[in-house]
């Protein structure tokens, strides 16, 4: 999943707080060339949240794309089997190894990660939640390309993502591709602020050495984190920003001489806008009422008080009888006059019947 460790003094809330909803995955993540590009949303109620337990960049990119793989049963069923050998090809396809032994371990990790979430409920009520990233998992020894992967993810943990309150669309592919300790996480965190209003991503430099887990002692100093950790992430994102869906531009901003908090600013693609255009429900416009159905002059009925006046000015007729000679007679006339008035005047010239 595409769990960050951010820190509690992260500003993650909104004031009005939104509701679980339910959400799809775009295209295939088994067709790594597909026509459709294949995203997955992650909640970013636990993009941002805290991670205990070793999760590497390949543990982010192996988990992801197994939620992906699953995506519709996973709130079906908790136990999923994929074999090893289809798993890694994929991998292989994105820049990956050949070699099939990594998944067991990377899984084997997940089993001991946790995860921290906050979210709302359908009934408005503010939520947390701790499972496991993966609470069991089941290979042939040393996973090898012949075999299956059995793997669970708790039910309580898939209801959060398939059911997020807020999400961000990250991109299966272009993410398995990425190279670089770092590069995984930001390109996570640069998408999360993607499709806001204003999509910046303005954080203290500290914070941002916590998100992107750069241990104690290591690339303490604004140069050694831009050179090895920023600039790295930063070139393969700008390098193919149609694969991203975007591009980044970062602003250091200093406190005296010193880089005190960083700005990224994210354009989203040409094609990544036209694409979102497409998928936006279109606005429902009711088809026109049909036009009230007309009833011809000739087909109005009368009223029942000119057959009790026609009883009078023509005792003895059928008056309905005369009601049919009166409309006979209308027929023919170029301006014909259906009123009750017309057909009395009619029976009257008809006087009593004789």
């Amino acid at each position: 999943m595409g769990f960050v460790n951010m820190p509690k003094s992260a500003k993650t809330s909104l004031k009005k707080e939104p509701v679980p909803v339910e959400v799809k995955m775009s295209g295939n993540p088994w067709d790594v060339s597909g026509p459709v590009v294949a995203t997955l949303p992650v909640p970013n109620d636990v993009i941002i949240t805290k991670i205990i337990g070793d999760y590497t960049e390949r543990d982010r990119k192996l988990w992801m794309f197994l939620v992906a793989a699953v995506w519709d049963d996973l709130e079906s069923q908790t136990v999923h089997e994929i074999k090893v050998s289809k798993i890694n090809a994929v991998f292989e396809a994105m820049g990956g190894e050949k070699n099939t032994a990594w998944i067991w371990e990377s899984a084997s990790r997940l089993t001991g990660t946790r995860a921290y979430w906050k979210t709302t409920s359908a009934d408005g009520k503010r939520l947390q939640g701790v499972a496991v990233l993966m609470s069991g998992a089941v290979a042939t020894e040393e996973a090898r390309a012949s075999g299956v992967l059995r793997f669970e993810i708790p039910k309580l943990l898939g209801e959060v993502i398939r059911n997020p309150c807020r999400f961000s669309r990250l991109r299966i592919h272009f993410m398995l591709g990425l190279s670089g300790k770092y590069a995984v996480t930001l390109y996570m965190l640069l998408e999360s602020v993607a499709n806001l209003k204003t999509p910046v991503l303005d954080v203290e430099l500290n914070q941002l050495r916590q998100w992107l887990k750069i241990p104690d002692g290591k690339m303490e100093k604004w140069y050694d984190i831009n050179r090895f950790a920023l600039e790295p992430a930063l070139k393969q994102i700008n390098d193919n920003p149609v694969a991203a869906g975007f591009s980044v531009k970062m602003e250091k901003i200093k406190d005296g001489r010193a880089v005190a908090r960083v700005r990224f600013i994210v354009t989203k693609t040409a094609e990544r806008l036209d694409g979102e255009e497409a998928f936006k429900p279109k606005e429902y416009i009711p088809p026109p009422e049909p036009p009230p159905r007309l009833i011809p002059l000739s087909k109005i009925p009368l009223p029942t008080t000119a057959f009790e006046q026609a009883r009078k000015v023509a005792p003895g007729w059928d008056y309905y009888a005369l009601e049919q000679q009166w409309r006979e007679w209308l027929a023919t006339k170029e301006n014909p006059d259906y009123s009750a008035a017309s057909y009395v005047a009619f029976c009257k010239q008809r006087g009593p019947y004789r």
